[in-house]
């Protein structure tokens, strides 16, 4: 495929870049949603087991709280009870009505704010109580150390007591924070990672969904250069031809050489949309039983040149008898082309076993083209190598063949197209024919 950027070519670029971008954007805001939506799911897990955890401890120390016959708080089940060796903060805070609140217990102090605020939020559990035993409150805020933390008090009331016992419990506000926290590194990750990947996947399958696109575009492309290069010399001929104002006696001879030129566009033409068609897959070469050298003989007969000498002996092959003509033809225009230099040297066509061999006695092959004399466009001592060559090796492919041009013993060279024979034994040979 050529490197030429045409508009065409450019605009689907372009197409493929929008493309890519576009389904990364896409892909980007899902993942940035569900990445969202995941992590404020985790979090509202974990305060809500953060809250149940602190109302458990709570709870459960509130009803573990009594006093002894001399009127004593005993804490001894509190400081023995499991809830109270947990992670939960706990402070015990007491007081008698008209005093400030104490704090007859503290777990995990750390996790608790400072001592004024534990007197506000006892005082608020009590208020909020109205008098109803073990209705408990929750609160937010900060600890000691600035940590966000839940906080449960539940109050303790008795009828034959006037102290009141509030038992404050604290943890942080996410239980087990630092998971939290990996959950949210991995989703950052993870969607990173897919994004860029999904980026990469688009481009390539979109790369690969226009391969097909761009290989019609350089075939067209292609095709219009081919036709403008080959048309250009046999259209500007004609042009002068039919600009000359020959004389009577010329004419005849001027409109022969106008005939000649256009059946030779119109070989170009012919051969190259028939190479455009195949090559994109609209049509298939036909597969005919035909004797190649009866062919190649009414092409020499056709081009009508007194240097031409046909030696041909049966061979039977399975191909494409225009295609094959037009091989045969190019290889022909190109030997007498080059084998004009002598204009006594004949040009010797040789048919047998599937090969058409065309020799001229020109200057030989030029050693800039010796590498690839079929590529297209290759510049030799002539100028620019055309296409009929280029078609020559298309049409040998085509048919499971393959082209060669090399050197002749005696200067010159030999043009050869070999086919697959097809199974099938014909008679002798039918000698040479001029």
């Amino acid at each position: 495929m050529s490197t030429h950027r045409s508009p065409a070519v450019s605009r689907l670029k372009r197409a493929r870049w929008f493309m890519t971008a576009l389904v990364t954007v896409i892909i980007a805001a899902a993942v940035l949603i569900f990445g969202f939506v995941a992590a404020a799911i985790d979090a509202d897990a974990r305060a809500t087991r953060a809250d149940d955890q602190a109302r458990q401890v709570s709870g459960g120390l509130a009803r573990a709280i009594q006093h002894d016959e001399k009127q004593a708080l005993d804490l001894s089940t509190v400081i023995d009870d499991q809830l109270a060796k947990g992670p939960t903060a706990v402070v015990v805070a007491v007081r008698v009505p008209g005093e400030p609140w104490k704090q007859a217990h503290t777990y995990q102090r750390s996790y608790m704010p400072d001592d004024t605020q534990i007197a506000t939020l006892a005082t608020q559990t009590e208020d909020h109580a109205d008098g109803l035993l073990y209705k408990d409150s929750r609160f937010h805020g900060t600890d000691i150390t600035g940590r966000a933390v839940t906080m449960v008090g539940t109050p303790v009331f008795w009828n034959d007591w006037d102290h009141i016992v509030v038992i404050l419990t604290g943890a942080e506000s996410m239980a087990d924070g630092d998971q939290h926290r990996k959950l949210l590194w991995e989703l950052t990750v993870g969607g990173v990672l897919l994004v860029l990947l999904s980026a990469v996947a688009t481009f390539v399958l979109s790369g690969r969904s226009q391969r097909q696109a761009l290989r019609m575009l350089d075939e067209h492309e292609q095709f219009l250069g081919d036709a403008a290069h080959e048309l250009r010399t046999p259209l500007t001929t004609l042009k002068l031809l039919t600009e000359s104002r020959p004389k009577p006696e010329d004419v005849q001879q001027t409109l022969a050489e106008a005939r000649k030129l256009t059946d030779r566009m119109a070989r170009l033409v012919t051969g190259l949309l028939a190479r455009a068609r195949m090559q994109s897959g609209i049509a298939e070469p036909e597969r005919t039983l035909l004797r190649l050298d009866q062919l190649a003989e009414t092409v020499a007969e056709e081009a009508a040149d007194e240097r031409i000498l046909v030696t041909a002996y049966p061979s039977v092959v399975l191909g494409d008898p225009q295609l094959l003509s037009l091989a045969i033809r190019n290889m022909l225009e190109n030997g007498l082309t080059h084998g004009a230099v002598n204009r006594s040297a004949p040009v010797e066509v040789h048919v047998a076993e599937g090969r058409v061999s065309i020799r001229d006695h020109g200057p030989g092959v030029d050693p800039v083209m010796a590498a690839n004399p079929f590529d297209r466009g290759t510049a030799g001592r002539t100028g620019r190598n055309g296409i009929g060559l280029a078609l020559v090796a298309w049409v040998a492919q085509a048919h499971g063949g393959n082209a060669s041009i090399e050197p002749a013993a005696g200067g010159g060279t030999i043009a050869t197209l070999w086919l697959p024979p097809a199974d099938i034994t014909v008679g002798g040979p039918v000698g040479a024919r001029h």
